[in-house]
């Protein structure tokens, strides 16, 4: 190639000057995404750290100084380790089950090609775009109806029911990427469908998998509708209703309820700083197969 014809692909000054200036427009933009991302959990930090005179002498200030007394009134109002307890039990139960529902589904219906299956998908994942609120009367019927009321059985139910149709859709989307030739050597080396599913998909699927078991984590243990309308008044409601029972009817503390989710969204965070090690080894051993 001449010297010429390199010269002419090089960009000019104006090329790299607009380069430079989209990557500073991107840069910018990024930025104002993280910042309207990440100021929603500042401001609950910074109010749990105020008094009410400080918070209202100045909602979006800094604490002045800081106080810990909202986190000891959350502990003293509402009874946290048994909550955090319910908390635990329903969501790690419906995270446990969906899980292991929508794998039985995707398997048979990519690789056991059983008739009807993707009708069947098609019905599953069609709850998608139904919402919660239109169907919770007859499934809170349904749960009366099989003695789970106000039970960590009930909730349970509820969470994998809700949750089957995301996971159902993520795991299909995952098997049919997967070489059927892989399921075949198997057959031929004696396995069945259990075997097949456990000691050969599930370990190539561990990507698909953490991606929705976090995305089901968080919002089974964010979510305030299905509790306070399956448990009520039980002792056996969630760390989330209770820090919504932190606002009085005639009494509304910002800094108290601050503190509340701040409590309610630690266990949140330890997940992810425990688990972020598997949950990107996963990805990579994804992306290398």
């Amino acid at each position: 190639m001449s010297a010429a014809a390199i010269q002419l692909r090089r960009p000019g000054p104006s090329g790299r000057m607009l380069r430079s200036l989209a990557r500073w427009l991107v840069t910018f933009a990024l930025v104002v995404v993280a910042v309207g991302a990440l100021y929603p959990l500042l401001f609950t930090i910074i109010n749990s750290l105020k008094s009410r005179v400080a918070y209202a002498q100045s909602p979006l200030g800094l604490p002045a100084n800081i106080t810990f007394e909202n986190y000891l009134e959350t502990f003293s109002r509402i009874h946290v380790p048994r909550l955090l307890f319910n908390s635990i039990v329903t969501t790690a139960g419906g995270l446990v089950l969906s899980t292991v529902a929508a794998l039985f589904i995707a398997y048979a219906v990519t690789k056991l090609r059983m008739p009807g299956g993707n009708l069947v998908f098609l019905f599953i994942i069609s709850m998608l775009v139904i919402p919660s609120q239109v169907v919770i009367y007859p499934l809170y019927d349904t749960i009366l109806s099989l003695g789970f009321g106000g039970t960590y059985q009930g909730l349970i139910l509820a969470y994998a029911a809700f949750g089957l149709p995301m996971s159902t859709y993520l795991l299909v989307a995952y098997f049919r990427a997967i070489p059927d030739e892989l399921i075949e050597a198997a057959r031929l080396d004696g396995a069945g469908d259990m075997r097949i599913l456990f000691q050969v998909l599930l370990p190539v699927s561990t990507p698909a998998i953490a991606a929705l078991s976090i995305l089901n984590f968080v919002w089974m243990w964010n979510d305030l509708l299905l509790p306070l309308v399956i448990m009520g008044g039980s002792g056996n409601t969630t760390l989330m209703v209770g820090v919504a029972l932190l606002s009085g009817q005639y009494d509304v503390s910002i800094p108290l309820i601050s503190a509340g989710l701040i409590v309610a969204l630690l266990p949140v965070m330890i997940v992810y700083l425990v688990f972020q090690r598997q949950i990107l080894n996963g990805a990579i051993a994804g992306a290398v197969r």
